[in-house]
């Protein structure tokens, strides 16, 4: 009975914290089209991510007395408009520095984001229907300031190679097999959510292939690494704010969890399981981790 019961604590767990990576992957891609309607003039984009009952007002500041004064309600309409003429008068721009979202809170139906625009800095509320996220109102203060760049979050997802072909002993690089391959495929469904910046994977068959249907998804190359030297200061430079997929081995995988996380925390992944997804998410001097089990 207690076993019965913990399998089914285990896999409402595993739902919870899916979908709440799903709602977030979501929010940010619509936090996103937010930022992109107004710096592209893309009123498509902003009509994706815009309820028609937004309600947006703001505080600019003086630049002579530094007080910050109301400044104007943007409703839906006008903020279609705002886009447009600045599609119409060449004013788009393609801003890298003075660009950032981040999720606050996610509830059951509202959502609570910042997101850091040229203009200045937003605080978003959301709401859920028909399971799409959508900003309902918005209050901003501008101009924009340095004090409000935030480093990015970097997110790892971490997972050992699907089902790999046993029947010969002797052959150190098999092939996965035909389970194998479906689990491949499902990870790619799994993680369809998230917009993946790289994809890694040791140079190996099984992982390679585990990884392919994910990298395909997201039009990515797989990038090799070497297990031998897993977070080299390369490795975390050049995946710095990026959303990441790391594709290894039942030794190799949790390793590189604990070098990420710089503390030995995960033990070796049994044989017989490949259905562990590592999450390890670093923003500033910050680290957390999580982990999940996919049948």
């Amino acid at each position: 009975m207690k076993s019965f019961l913990l399998s089914i604590f285990l896999s409402l767990s595993f739902f919870i914290s899916a979908q709440n990576q799903t709602d977030k992957a979501q929010i940010e891609v619509t936090l996103n089209n937010y930022i992109d309607g107004f710096y592209q003039g893309d009123t498509l984009k902003l009509k994706a991510a815009l309820k028609p009952r937004l309600y947006k007002f703001g505080y600019l500041k003086d630049k002579e007395t530094g007080a910050y004064k109301y400044y104007q309600d943007l409703p839906y309409d006008k903020a279609l408009a705002l886009a447009q003429r600045i599609k119409e008068q060449g004013m788009t721009r393609t801003e890298t520095e003075m660009r950032g979202v981040k999720v606050l809170e996610i509830a059951n139906h509202i959502a609570s984001a910042r997101v850091t625009g040229a203009w200045g800095l937003d605080y978003i509320l959301l709401s859920k229907d028909n399971g799409k996220w959508m900003i309902e109102q918005v209050i901003w203060e501008g101009p924009f300031l340095k004090e409000y760049i935030e480093e990015k979050t970097t997110t790892y997802y971490l997972i050992r190679h699907a089902e790999k072909d046993r029947s010969d002993k002797t052959n150190r690089n098999p092939h996965l097999t035909e389970k194998g391959l479906k689990r491949a495929d499902n990870w790619s469904n799994v993680l369809k959510d998230i917009k993946f910046d790289a994809v890694y994977s040791t140079d190996y068959n099984r992982t390679k292939e585990t990884a392919l249907p994910t990298a395909k998804a997201n039009n990515l190359e797989i990038k090799l690494y070497d297990p031998r030297k897993m977070a080299s200061k390369e490795f975390l430079a050049n995946t710095k704010g990026k959303n990441v997929l790391v594709v290894g081995h039942s030794n190799t995988t949790p390793m590189f969890v604990n070098a990420l996380l710089s503390e030995k925390k995960y033990d070796m992944i049994a044989d017989n399981n490949n259905g562990n997804l590592y999450i390890v998410t670093i923003t500033n001097n910050s680290k957390s981790s999580s982990v999940l089990v996919v049948n």
